[in-house]
């Protein structure tokens, strides 16, 4: 834990190496930003770690890490009551610079953490696969039953505000843990809504109702994506983090009803969600995790407990069209640097045909 084995990331890295009786490897006190270790390419093993949170925040490690916009992430968060909240540790992958914590309330714990001291943590890493241990946890602590970011192999990072001791790196070392994903049970359910058609982005006009005729007319500029683990539709994967304006995201997809009828459906999303049937505004949404008020159940993280309502459907032919404004605030700020994405699906599919 010397200088000559790390580098700072960016102009934000606020960091010393110290050395103390206790530490013969050293310490790095990084009190902002990131370091990342030099000449290390890491793909399956153990990282195992000492951590001392310095101020309330969100210290932790970047693992596999591509580049600046691409890897995984576990961390604490440092706060006081951290070991009686669900959110005390977290997994989130970043992919193409969005960091995506409030997508996966799946991937995050309780945990016994120590807010003003020192917290011992492995991670056991295997193909699509991690354990979290916390400090003298025999079981997991956080199972990952699938890492979801883009990369499979890269370089460590080291987030602040925290102090950092002991770091051990043992490649291959996966205790017998499997590569391959866990089943994922949501995601295969049959009442979720897997396909739709991903239209351009088109201008937010912040506080005003978007109309069905500003959805993208061009049939050519749509393209198919279908839904991942947990039956989230990820955007992330389909735009990159950057200073651009805010902007809609347009989704639709197709039912076939053998009578009218209503029927009730589950969504999950972020942000700001539109909801037309074949043309009309049936209802909108919001799950904002600022202001505070407007966090939907849980805690303003995407799920299908998100949200529930009925639509219209007469019989024949159906379409449903999304248009989402995907962030963590409330407000015209440029594109967010966090989750993008949704999720759809019927409570009954007795007499409905969707495309798979």
């Amino acid at each position: 834990m010397t200088a000559n084995y790390w580098h700072p990331v960016g102009e934000k890295a606020d960091v010393q190496y110290v050395m103390k009786e206790g530490f013969p490897d050293g310490m790095i006190v990084l009190k902002s930003g990131d370091v990342a270790l030099n000449d290390l390419s890491f793909r399956d093993g153990t990282l195992e770690f000492d951590m001392k949170p310095l101020a309330q925040d969100i210290p932790g490690m970047r693992f596999r890490q591509r580049d600046s916009k691409n890897g995984e992430e576990f961390y604490i968060r440092s706060f006081p009551d951290c070991r009686a909240e669900d959110d005390c540790i977290q997994y989130s992958p970043v992919i193409s610079g969005f960091m995506l914590w409030n997508v996966y309330p799946q991937y995050q714990r309780r945990a016994p953490v120590v807010f003003n001291g020192w917290n011992h943590i492995r991670l056991v890493i295997s193909g699509k696969r991690m354990n979290v241990f916390i400090n003298d946890s025999v079981q997991p602590t956080l199972a990952v039953g699938e890492l979801l970011g883009n990369t499979q192999q890269g370089g460590l990072e080291l987030h602040g505000p925290a102090a950092f001791a002991n770091l051990v790196v043992t490649p291959g070392k996966t205790d017998g843990l499997s590569p391959v994903p866990l089943p994922d049970s949501t995601g295969s359910d049959m009442n979720i809504v897997h396909d739709w058609l991903l239209g351009p982005l088109t201008s937010l006009r912040y506080g005003s109702t978007p109309r069905y005729a500003e959805s993208p007319q061009d049939p050519r500029a749509w393209k198919p994506i279908r839904s991942e683990r947990f039956g989230i539709v990820n955007l992330n994967r389909q735009f990159n983090a950057s200073n651009e304006a805010a902007a809609l995201s347009w989704l639709k997809t197709s039912v076939d009803s053998d009578r009218d009828q209503q029927q009730q459906v589950s969504l999950g999303w972020i942000g700001h969600a539109w909801v037309f049937v074949n043309g009309s505004l049936i209802t909108s949404g919001k799950n904002f995790y600022y202001p505070e008020s407007e966090r939907r159940s849980p805690d303003g993280r995407l799920s299908l407990q998100n949200g529930s309502f009925m639509i219209p459907l007469h019989r024949g032919h159906n379409e449903i069209m999304i248009a989402l404004y995907s962030s963590v605030h409330d407000d015209a700020r440029s594109r967010t640097a966090y989750g993008w994405g949704f999720a759809m699906r019927y409570e009954d599919m007795r007499g409905l045909a969707v495309p798979r």
